[in-house]
């Protein structure tokens, strides 16, 4: 019985990807595609960085999630992405390489049901929410511009 519970999660897991995932530009570790519209961050009311570090890629799909992707300005890397929504977004697309590490975070958290902080040498995840209303942030912090305080982008 508990294996076919297990699997049922398993699979619920699976469908509400499906259902609530969209499609994102960039994955967290990997270069801005080229044409991608950015925007500075002031723009969107962040904290000012010291010029030239950074620049943001903004998306919003059909469900109304909005999806952010902080790239470095010298090569374009993204090198943190933020979420805010009534759904979490498909983690997997969003961070690509980086998923494995997601993972293990969560089966480690222990902020609580409705917070996750997984902070390791390679990811830190801080998300938090409840039906309808998701958020987070994500990044790598050997990827963030030397100089940039990472709470600037919260």
């Amino acid at each position: 019985m508990q294996t076919s519970f297990m699997a049922g999660r398993t699979l619920m897991f699976g469908l509400s990807f499906s259902l609530f995932s969209s499609p994102v530009s960039a994955t967290l570790g990997q270069p801005l595609p080229a044409g991608r519209e950015l925007v500075a961050p002031q723009a969107l009311a962040l904290k000012a960085a010291p010029p030239a570090l950074y620049s943001v890629a903004q998306s919003r799909d059909e469900t109304g999630r909005v999806i952010r992707e902080f790239a470095r300005q010298a090569d374009g890397v993204v090198f943190a992405v933020a979420w805010q929504g009534p759904a979490l977004p498909d983690m997997r697309r969003l961070l690509g390489d980086y998923f494995s590490s997601y993972v293990s975070s969560q089966q480690s958290n222990r902020a609580g049901l409705n917070r996750l902080e997984g902070r390791g040498p390679g990811l830190t995840v801080i998300s938090a929410g409840r039906a309808r209303a998701f958020f987070g942030l994500a990044y790598v912090p050997a990827l963030v511009p030397a100089g940039l305080d990472i709470d600037q982008l919260k």
